[in-house]
């Protein structure tokens, strides 16, 4: 008699354990170290930043020398940068600073720019204004066409954010 109790109550946990398990595959165990979260601090600063942090400034978080931006609508990588510059480029290529930035609510900078410079002299300024909230991307482009080395910097007035250089060679 016991056995046959013992057998019916597993019996019938493995249908509940069945019915449970229907529908939904369980999710794949991580592969690697699972990252956590930022501490509370960090993301009261942001917080702090995005809500009052106006004054202060747009927060540049990304330059990246591109040659080649999605801009297909609908694309899942639709305004990202597809295809960094590598070692070089050859003369004659379009490079663009593709960037990246946080801007604070009610946020408006019409103080930023962008300068393109070979070997040290700035070649082009072009004004870059920085509007919206939350994330922000944009891209400007140059034709590198002179050999040797070419210097994107992000300006905000006389202040700079960041910069990138690139090698441009021969064809």
């Amino acid at each position: 008699m016991m056995s046959r109790t013992v057998a019916a109550a597993a019996l019938l946990f493995a249908t509940l354990a069945f019915a449970q398990d229907a529908g939904t595959a369980a999710a794949p165990a991580p592969t690697g170290p699972v990252e956590p979260p930022p501490s509370a601090e960090l993301i009261k600063k942001f917080l702090d930043y995005q809500e009052n942090g106006k004054d202060r400034g747009p927060a540049l978080l990304d330059l990246i020398p591109c040659v080649k931006v999605d801009s297909t609508k609908g694309s899942p990588t639709q305004y990202q940068c597809i295809e960094p510059v590598g070692e070089s480029v050859p003369k004659g290529t379009t490079v663009f600073a593709w960037l990246q930035w946080l801007c604070p609510k009610d946020g408006k900078y019409e103080d930023v720019s962008i300068q393109f410079l070979h070997e040290g002299q700035v070649r082009k300024t072009v004004d870059n204004p920085v509007v919206g909230f939350g994330r922000t991307r944009g891209w400007r482009g140059e034709n590198f066409n002179k050999v040797g080395k070419w210097t994107i910097k992000v300006m905000r007035g006389d202040k700079e954010l960041g910069s990138s250089v690139v090698s441009v060679v021969a064809p």
